[in-house]
């Protein structure tokens, strides 16, 4: 009697556990929960499906179906779980994979146009995704076509907003006004998305020649607009001067006219050759002169 209790007790629970069968293919264009529709469930509160939502559409590739009930149940859900295994898609992994995107640009976001934030895929299906003259930029029109394992097509649209990752420099401390740099002890290498209209700074080399014009806190993005260029020419002392073409380069000296900071043009005077340089600033009491 016992053991016909505990199977008719198994079987009532069994009947009422909480059962999701998933697609055998998803694609997430996003984190949407309008992609919820694509699970079917039975005997499931909202809370479950919800984080069962969650978790899916932030994993990639293949995975058991034994896994996800694992990472479910350390959750707190009881939840039975099929198939054997799905595959997930990011979307933006695939727009990586199948369009020859310019270098330093990366897809920021993506969405579905007039779908839900998953698409469900029968097992075998391919997706193609082409880009008519994209040009990287924010809402580009994407060509998305569904190859089926039967051979059908289906096409539909999508968009993704693309950004230009650039390298930069963040502080790791925090610098007072007219500050000079230590090299990369101060900096942290990084590759961030280009702010409009503002210059960053792209190499520590270069910041030799500049001292910060205000205070800068620990963790700030470096920009031009922080730094002022130090004098490395200044009026009346002895400049070295090279004069450079494509076939010959020659080193002198003479006197210079002006203060002048990196890139900025200055007047060198010879005055054994009684004769005057236009040259650009390239290091400490060095000009460029161009012939």
């Amino acid at each position: 009697m016992k053991y016909v209790l505990l199977f008719l007790f198994f079987i009532i629970q069994t009947s009422f556990a909480c059962e999701v069968f998933l697609p055998y293919q998803m694609v997430v264009f996003n984190g949407e929960k309008s992609g919820k529709n694509v699970f079917q469930a039975k005997n499931c509160e909202s809370s479950v499906t919800d984080d069962l939502h969650h978790l899916v559409t932030g994993l990639e590739g293949r995975i058991a179906s034994f896994q996800l009930k694992e990472m479910m149940t350390s959750r707190g859900h009881a939840i039975e779980i099929g198939p054997q295994s799905i595959v997930v898609h990011q979307f933006s992994t695939m727009i990586r994979d199948q369009l020859p995107l310019p270098s330093g640009v990366q897809v920021k976001t993506t969405r579905s146009i007039n779908k839900t934030g998953i698409l469900a895929l029968p097992a075998g299906d391919k997706l193609e995704i082409t880009c008519s003259g994209c040009l990287y930029g924010i809402q580009q029109p994407l060509n998305i076509t569904v190859l089926g394992f039967d051979g059908s097509k289906q096409s539909f649209l999508a968009n993704a907003d693309f950004v230009k990752m650039v390298k930069a420099y963040r502080l790791l401390s925090a610098l007072p006004s007219f500050s000079s740099f230590n090299g990369s002890d101060d900096l942290k290498e990084e590759y961030v998305e280009s702010i409009p209209h503002t210059e960053l700074i792209t190499s520590v080399d270069e910041l030799k020649f500049y001292k910060t014009n205000k205070p800068l806190k620990a963790g700030e993005i470096l920009k031009k607009s922080d730094l002022n260029a130090i004098n490395l020419v200044r009026a009346g002392l002895k400049t070295d001067v090279v004069l450079e073409n494509q076939m010959i380069r020659i080193k002198t000296q003479g006197i210079s006219r002006s203060n002048g900071a990196i890139g900025e043009i200055v007047e060198v005077f010879h005055p054994q050759k009684n004769k005057k340089y236009q040259g650009r600033v390239i290091d400490i009491n060095k000009v460029l002169v161009e012939l």
